[in-house]
């Protein structure tokens, strides 16, 4: 297995999946009403980093520097998979193996799965300075929006019914008393968020990264 370590030279300015206006086309709420504006954010942003944690990777566009080492001669491979993707040619600032660099005739780089290879001669360790990602929110494939969305839909829906789902009221000729069971309400489990997960690794899979 692979030891990777990322230095982040330029960090993204953002890592949201979708713009507070796309939110609020999902949910269905008109883009002049910002009643709930600072909910939607937060959401965004948290909503955002739950689908980067379940992907096991960065979305953003960050300049990094990544050093690779791994198995010894003759089991090594000249391969590697940078951990930013997508990556275009004109991103990679530097390739060297064991402190030599290495010519970009001499190497191949697989620009939707980050995917390098290395020609010739093969020697650890590798480092690769560049440029990987997405410019977020606007360059985020639609099944990470979608799936952000579906997360936040939930959400918001889970917090409607936990304020309701409670509440119960007596009535009695003119008067009405209102009282709120906080037992009920605390059992509403998982509810639609818990639902909607198994569409959510569908949308997500070929997404996540995973380390052999």
């Amino acid at each position: 297995m692979a030891d990777i370590t990322v230095k982040v030279i330029e960090p993204a300015e953002t890592y949201q999946l979708l713009t507070l206006d796309e939110l609020k086309t999902i949910l269905g709420i008109s883009t002049s009403d910002t009643s709930e504006d600072a909910q939607l954010e937060m959401w965004i942003e948290q909503y955002s980093d739950v689908v980067a944690t379940m992907c096991n990777r960065v979305f953003a566009k960050e300049k990094v520097k990544e050093t690779w080492r791994g198995d010894l001669p003759p089991l090594d491979n000249p391969r590697i998979f940078l951990t930013h993707y997508p990556v275009s040619d004109a991103d990679i600032e530097s390739v060297s193996c064991n402190g030599s660099p290495i010519d970009p005739a001499n190497y191949e780089i697989e620009n939707r799965s980050g995917k390098l290879t290395v020609f010739g001669t093969f020697a650890e360790p590798v480092v690769v300075t560049y440029s990987g990602g997405y410019q977020l929110p606007d360059e985020a494939p639609p099944a990470l929006k979608i799936a952000t969305g579906i997360l936040i839909t939930g959400a918001r829906t889970e917090m409607s019914r936990a304020v309701i789902s409670g509440i119960k009221s007596i009535s009695h000729r003119e008067s009405r008393v209102q009282f709120f069971d906080e037992n009920q309400s605390s059992q509403s489990g998982a509810g639609a968020i818990g639902a909607a997960g198994e569409t959510i690794n569908v949308l997500l899979y070929k997404y996540m990264r995973f380390y052999v």
